[in-house]
């Protein structure tokens, strides 16, 4: 099974402050696009440019968009507060859930503010912060829930596995919300993965292996090392694998059921 490799050293960046760096630009994008959107929704009171909100609304709606997958759809910003050499199951499920209900939170609180303000100060030009807030409550809320929902796959998996070190990881597909198709060691089959992070990009170091638990024909969850994402995971051809399911054996069978793996749900 072996031990994962020292990470690589080097004197480039860290891809961390290149992160934020991003997040950083990208965020003062959409404060410019909210201001030019703003003010054109203002047009709404004119008798000759009131036209000029229409785009305006779009673009709002838009901004609000682009800013809640900002928030919501992210890796983590810095060290984890937990093992990631495979030997803590709990620890990595835990900050998992922290991190998601805090951005959850920070969101309630900031559309429940773009609301609430503009209604009890009675002022008319604040009132597109409300129509702002009225879409990011739901909207975030739509987003939010998948990132719970697979963080709860990965919960149940590491409550009837243990983590045994994989090399080499191969990188297939890369897509949005989360959405990886990937190889875990020599010999196993590729896998379609769901990252409840739905970060945009690959975790820094997968390539060179990762902490799995589970069992190949069902599928289980990975940790990365050092970075500490997690990600849960099922054979990307989910029928050809029929066989090697029938033939695992009823004890393997129970505990792929217990772990919420013996159907395809990812």
């Amino acid at each position: 099974m072996g031990r994962p490799p020292a990470e690589p050293g080097g004197t480039g960046e860290d891809p961390r402050s290149h992160d934020r760096r991003d997040r950083a630009r990208r965020a003062a994008w959409l404060a410019a696009g909210f201001a030019v959107s703003y003010g054109l929704v203002l047009t709404v009171a004119s008798d000759t440019f009131f036209w000029v909100a229409i785009p305006g609304m779009l673009g709002l709606g838009t901004v609000v968009l682009l800013a809640l997958q900002l928030l919501l759809h992210r890796p983590f910003g810095g060290a984890v507060p937990y093992a990631t050499d495979g030997t803590d199951r709990r620890g990595p499920v835990r900050y998992h859930y922290k991190v998601l209900v805090r951005r959850y939170l920070l969101l309630v609180a900031v559309g429940a503010a773009m609301v609430a303000v503009p209604l009890v100060a009675d002022v008319g030009f604040l009132y597109p912060f409300v129509g702002a807030g009225l879409v990011a409550l739901p909207l975030g809320t739509r987003f939010w829930l998948p990132q719970i929902f697979y963080l709860r796959k990965c919960d149940r998996v590491l409550k009837v596995y243990e983590f045994g070190f994989r090399s080499p990881v191969r990188k297939s597909n890369l897509h949005g919300r989360g959405v990886r198709l990937l190889t875990v060691g020599d010999g196993a089959p590729r896998m379609s993965a769901r990252e409840p992070l739905f970060s945009d990009r690959w975790p820094r170091g997968i390539e060179h292996g990762v902490w799995f638990a589970g069992d190949d024909p069902f599928g289980g969850v990975i940790l990365v090392p050092g970075t500490g994402e997690l990600m849960c995971m099922q054979p990307a051809t989910w029928v050809a694998h029929d066989r090697d399911r029938l033939q695992a054996g009823p004890e393997r069978r129970d505990r792929a059921e217990r772990a919420g793996l013996a159907r395809k749900s990812i």
